[in-house]
């Protein structure tokens, strides 16, 4: 009994590491060069940014009362832009949120890192959050959320601890969107890098479950080709005899040598 006690125990374990190493997708996000403007109005600057494609479904959702979400992200030398566009039908103002997480030492740990934050962006327009004494406000530089009758569309600057990394280092990051019903009761919560699987880590439990972000490099806009106008041939002017000054004095000399002759024959 007890063999097969220890047996049960042990798959079990096995069983829940299954779970939990399948919940992780893998996902990286590369964020462009750009900077937009943060007034909660997404302009065609974020057409460089590609959304997030797998677990924040949002593309093609007709029926506004689902709760979808999905978000874009780009930099500049000095902050990281997020975007995210949402439905919700249920908006609470005090508990619907979007959240982003940041582990900027890339320890993919089970416990927050001396440098992992997250910052909640509250559908009222504040945010909060941040790890290890560190304030959102610390981080949040500029935020605008302009709300409808089902969702919401925010932007955010948000300056890192590290600074934008180099494009060749990766950096953890995750999302979470939560919904809450009008009345405050939590509903559901979407996440980015982590399955929606019951049991799933979330989150703001471990830096493990956080996917990928890479900052690109600045690449300078290609000049547009300018095309140089046609220049003509010059056309050389038609050859003339030219006249010189012997071909002068030659001329009268024969004209005096007629006339001399004219002379001599009379005489004679």
């Amino acid at each position: 009994m007890k063999k097969l006690g220890a047996l049960a125990l042990s798959a079990a374990i096995l069983s829940s590491l299954a779970v939990s190493a399948s919940a992780m997708v893998g996902l990286s996000y590369t964020a462009p060069y750009a900077t937009p403007v943060i007034d909660g109005v997404m302009e065609d600057t974020w057409g460089v940014a590609e959304w997030t494609e797998i677990a924040l479904p949002y593309d093609g959702v007709e029926d506004k009362t689902v709760f979808a979400a999905r978000a874009r992200l780009m930099h500049d030398d000095k902050y990281l832009y997020l975007c995210v566009e949402a439905s919700d039908a249920t908006l609470d103002p005090d508990g619907d949120c979007f959240e982003i997480y940041f582990d900027e030492d890339d320890c993919d740990d089970v416990a927050y890192c001396d440098v992992t934050n997250q910052i909640q962006l509250m559908y009222d327009g504040t945010y909060k959050g941040g790890m290890n004494s560190l304030e959102a406000g610390d981080m949040v530089k500029e935020y605008v959320i302009t709300t409808s009758e089902n969702g919401f569309l925010l932007e955010v600057a948000i300056e890192l601890v590290n600074g934008i990394p180099a494009p060749d280092k990766a950096i953890g990051l995750e999302f979470m969107a939560n919904n809450n019903d009008v009345d405050g009761t939590w509903i559901d919560a979407l996440r980015w890098n982590v399955e929606q699987f019951a049991g799933d880590v979330a989150p703001y439990q471990s830096p493990e479950c956080f996917g990928t972000l890479y900052c690109a490099e600045y690449v300078a806009p290609a000049e547009p080709e300018v095309d140089e106008p046609a220049v003509d041939a010059p056309v050389d002017a038609p050859a003339e005899a030219p006249v010189t000054a012997d071909a002068g004095i030659v001329a009268a000399a024969a004209v005096m040598a007629i006339a001399a002759g004219v002379v001599l024959s009379k005489k004679h």
